[in-house]
């Protein structure tokens, strides 16, 4: 097993399965964030990107970091690819194994992690550093935890965009820059393939607003995604360099 210390599939009697389905049967916030208008446009952004950048036919070992209740571990999964999810959120986790048991789930922390070196072909840490300062750190443990020329997905929401100077008026503010992900990538042993900006639409994380389509569709048009660097949120594929 490619856990160090760590053990994730012990068999559950049918009465203890019901328990645990039953302590876990409320759906997390972010559950019910993505089934909001705005949660339904960032996944489909996040989503596409992936399938774009991430050729899943040769992905046997998948790492989603910051997993919560599954949102990308389930649909990597469906591609018949062994994930592990991992996270602080044991809630979240417990939610994530009743949805998919052939999942493995871990509770520990990104900077941190109990597993060996070179397993993934993978990792995907959607927004997940805004809630990491310490970049690097989390950064190393991904690269270690790669095989080599594997990818790494990774979304951030960017310190530089108006937006976050909006978002410092209500007392809230994103952690990292796209100069400081970017350099922190290349410092740490990654090559940066690809990068997109996203979520320029005034809204919030779980907004219902009707003109989330419509304005979508405006960020597209004018081309907004391809200007990473001023970009609200920001998504980055990077490799493992040997």
């Amino acid at each position: 097993m490619t856990l160090k210390n760590t053990d994730t599939n012990a068999n559950l009697n049918p009465n203890r399965e019901n328990l645990m389905e039953n302590s876990v049967s409320e759906e997390t916030h972010w559950e019910k964030a993505a089934k909001t208008r705005m949660g339904k446009y960032l996944t489909k952004m996040e989503t596409c990107f992936i399938f774009n950048t991430v050729n899943m036919a040769k992905a046997h070992m998948v790492m989603d970091v910051g997993a919560e209740a599954g949102r990308f571990s389930l649909l990597v999964a469906k591609n018949t690819v062994d994930v592990i999810g991992i996270d602080t959120d044991s809630y979240g986790l417990k939610r994530l194994k009743l949805r998919n048991k052939l999942v493995d789930v871990i509770q520990a922390d990104a900077r941190k992690m109990p597993l060996k070196d070179e397993l993934f072909d993978a990792i995907f840490m959607i927004e997940v550093l805004d809630y990491i300062p310490e970049i690097e750190m989390t950064l190393t443990e991904c690269y270690r935890t790669l095989k080599s020329e594997a990818s790494i997905i990774l979304s951030f929401g960017n310190k530089s965009s108006l937006k976050s100077e909006l978002r410092k008026l209500h007392g809230k503010s994103y952690h990292h820059s796209f100069q400081k992900v970017t350099q922190s990538l290349h410092k740490t042993g990654f090559k940066i393939t690809k990068k997109m900006g996203y979520n320029w639409l005034p809204f919030g994380r779980t907004s219902e607003n009707p003109l989330i389509p419509f304005l979508a569709r405006i960020e597209r048009f004018f081309g907004l995604r391809r200007i990473p660097s001023l970009s609200p949120w920001v998504i980055v594929h990077a490799v493992k360099l040997n």
